[in-house]
């Protein structure tokens, strides 16, 4: 499964609308508190890093590929 799918999946569990690439967060009624939990996860599950700085930018689903696809592996 690659990047992109694998966020997609994530995030589907946090709402109940179709989740696309361009989706924006708030559209989807993902608060910062369900997107903290998702980053996360997403950190655990692919051992990378993301600053809370990072987390903040995060506006849409493409937003958090990006930056997963940027993070450094720990």
């Amino acid at each position: 499964m690659n990047i992109k799918d694998l966020v997609i999946n994530q995030i589907q569990k946090y709402t109940k609308v179709k989740v696309e690439m361009d989706s924006l967060l708030k559209e989807l009624k993902i608060d910062s508190l369900s997107l903290a939990e998702l980053v996360f996860e997403l950190e655990e599950q692919l051992k990378i890093r993301v600053s809370d700085d990072e987390l903040m930018k995060i506006k849409s689903i493409k937003d958090v590929v990006e930056l997963i696809e940027a993070s450094d592996r720990v």
